[in-house]
């Protein structure tokens, strides 16, 4: 069974769903309920995330995300756009996860320049595709502008996950790798004491 589906039924990865989902919450509905705007783009710190989310707990934080934008949406800005949102929330963490641990291969893990370097690289390419993904949604299924929708969501997203990302990464990588609080084939597939 491939490891989207096989987390749904192990316990481990179901707790880390239900963390994922919690933690996503806890940054998203208060900025859904009070959004802050600057210069017209709604700050989101809940893009910090799905890169560093998706990398810990791979298939786990895609069900996570995903779950946590579904109630963050129905909390106060559900539309028909939110079924799109929920499928790039999946694909978001997943994709960064793949790719990362991709870079990572045959490499120890842990903080370096190249490190840091693939962090960044997978931020930026993943949140490019993803937010293409969700502005192509928006423009194809509901005729909003997607060059004025890509750059909103993008640039909104782009710094938090830039500056922020690396932040958490840091804050949680120690305590994650030394207490196997991972999930996923591709830490299964690697020493997580290295």
């Amino acid at each position: 069974m491939h490891e989207l589906l096989r987390v749904l039924t192990d316990k481990k990865g179901q707790t880390w769903i239900l963390i994922t989902a919690l933690f996503y919450l806890l940054l998203l509905i208060p900025f859904n309920q009070y959004p802050w705007d600057i210069v017209g783009i709604t700050v989101r710190p809940a893009a910090i995330l799905p890169v560093v989310c998706g990398i810990f707990w791979g298939p786990a934080a895609a069900w996570g995300l995903a779950a946590g934008n579904i109630v963050g949406d129905l909390s106060g800005s559900w539309s028909l756009m939110s079924i799109a949102g929920c499928i790039n929330n999946f694909l978001y963490p997943y994709l960064s996860y793949r790719l990362w641990h991709r870079l990572m291969r045959g490499r120890e893990i842990r903080m370096d320049p190249y490190l840091l370097g693939c962090l960044w690289a997978v931020t930026f390419v993943v949140t490019a595709a993803c937010l293409l993904f969700l502005a192509g949604c928006g423009t194809i299924f509901f005729g909003r502008p997607f060059e004025s929708k890509f750059i909103s969501y993008f640039g909104n997203s782009i710094v938090w996950a830039m500056i922020g990302g690396p932040i958490l990464f840091r804050l949680l990588y120690e305590p994650a790798i030394r207490n196997k609080f991972v999930y996923g084939d591709q830490w299964a597939d690697r020493n997580p004491a290295q």
